[in-house]
């Protein structure tokens, strides 16, 4: 973790932000006008906090950063029901702001109050959809691009393809595109949520209607061991095969759900290396797409928040 010298005389910080993943975490310290100050990450989310220590661990996590007495404001799985606290969920379609008007306080670090902010959910009845983080980072991203509408595809563990209008979240879709990708039966949130090894028939069937009649996945995926038998595919191939036709069934079925896309361009927020990923499977199958680093969006959107909410001067 990176070393810094706070405090207001020198730094003028205003603000903390904080976004706390399930396996990762980063934070910045922002300016009177969320200029970021200082920033540093560890891999320390949620899975590796013990007993439940959540501002312990946030505490010695910020380390010098500690004393100022600003706001610190948290996106993501720390307002989730394994997280810090459970922050409920605001309703799609919401606007964006509404975001502010629903933080959670959860405690206090050295002298500062912490704020969890909330995550969307929508329900259709058939399927219910949520995010956690994802909303600021697609905040972030219209913030920065001076837009109020627009199609976003935030690629990761869950991946979510979101529709925004007149700044409001409208609707969304998710893809466990990446947590398949690293053996979902092995690790990450489902993993988390499976108990017991009794048998549900019903659930079962349910799950078989709802994947509807084109299966075409789970018997492609096979191609990658049978073409290595074969001598068709080097094994040192093998990763970046699956990953395309991960990658490549989720735009397939992201385009079929919604054909416009295929007529608008998509902002895609990610690291630089999914970024390059994704935009070269875009490519190929057709798809416009506008690639945004995610290091530069969550810190203007809580920022914005931490605004809109009172705890810093607008």
């Amino acid at each position: 973790m990176a070393g810094s010298t706070l405090y207001k005389g020198a730094m003028n910080c205003s603000c903390i932000a904080v976004d706390w993943g399930t396996t990762n975490r980063r934070a910045w310290a922002l300016g009177p006008g969320g200029a970021v100050l200082r920033e540093r990450a560890d891999a320390s989310g949620l899975l590796a906090v013990q007993d439940r220590r959540f501002a312990e661990s946030l505490e010695a996590f910020l380390g010098d950063w500690r004393g100022s007495g600003v706001p610190i404001v948290i996106a993501g799985m720390a307002g989730s029901r394994m997280g810090w606290a459970e922050v409920p969920y605001v309703a799609a379609p919401v606007p964006l702001a509404d975001l502010a008007r629903n933080l959670m306080k959860v405690g206090h670090v050295a002298g500062s109050e912490c704020w969890i902010v909330p995550g969307v959910s929508v329900d259709s009845g058939s399927q219910p959809e949520v995010m956690r983080g994802e909303e600021c980072q697609i905040l972030g991203a219209l913030l920065a691009q001076g837009q109020t509408e627009g199609t976003f595809l935030l690629p990761g563990t869950h991946s979510k393809w979101a529709r925004v209008s007149d700044r409001s979240l409208i609707a969304f879709r998710t893809y466990i595109t990446g947590e398949l990708f690293n053996l979902l039966r092995q690790s990450g949130t489902l993993a988390q949520l499976m108990t017991g090894d009794s048998s549900d028939e019903a659930a079962f069937a349910r799950g078989v209607r709802a994947a509807g009649p084109h299966g075409e996945l789970l018997n492609r995926l096979f191609s990658a061991r049978s073409l290595a038998l074969f001598g068709r595919l080097d094994g040192q191939a093998i990763a970046s095969y699956v990953s395309g036709m991960l990658i490549a069934s989720e735009m397939r079925d992201a385009l079929a759900a919604w054909p416009d896309l295929a007529r608008t361009s998509v902002i895609c927020v990610g690291s630089a290396a999914i970024l390059a990923r994704y935009g070269t499977c875009a490519t190929l199958l057709g798809l416009e797409l506008q690639g945004i680093d995610n290091k530069d969006v969550l810190p203007v959107a809580l920022f914005w928040i931490a605004q809109q909410a009172g705890l810093v001067p607008q």
